[in-house]
């Protein structure tokens, strides 16, 4: 779980926008490298469109996160949002047909 503390003083308001269930504003939230010295360990700025991106519009930082309860562990050889270990099967493969292109078909 992330927990997040935005500064809504420094929302850009013209940016807000109504949809079906209510006013909404688009964010992005950043992972940094390491928390930093309030042990936040994501950074919470406005979003823009492509539009303003190219023209250099700088949109605002208005906040930070942490994570909170068990924190996500992850290496290079596991992936990013696994949840649990769940044992995959094996493909079974049928030697039956062997030289009649039976065991050509990719799994």
């Amino acid at each position: 779980m992330i927990k997040l503390k935005i500064d809504v003083t420094k929302i850009d308001k013209s940016r807000l926008f109504v949809g079906a269930k209510g006013t909404y504003l688009d964010l992005v939230v950043y992972e940094n490298d390491r928390p930093d010295e309030y042990g936040n360990d994501f950074s919470v700025k406005q979003d823009c469109t492509r539009e303003d991106r190219d023209a250099g519009v700088k949109m605002p930082y208005i906040g930070n996160g942490k994570s909170i309860g068990q924190k996500r562990q992850q290496s290079q050889t596991q992936p990013a949002r696994t949840t649990r270990n769940i044992p995959r099967a094996q493909p079974q493969v049928d030697n039956a047909n062997e030289g009649m292109g039976g065991g050509d078909i990719p799994y």
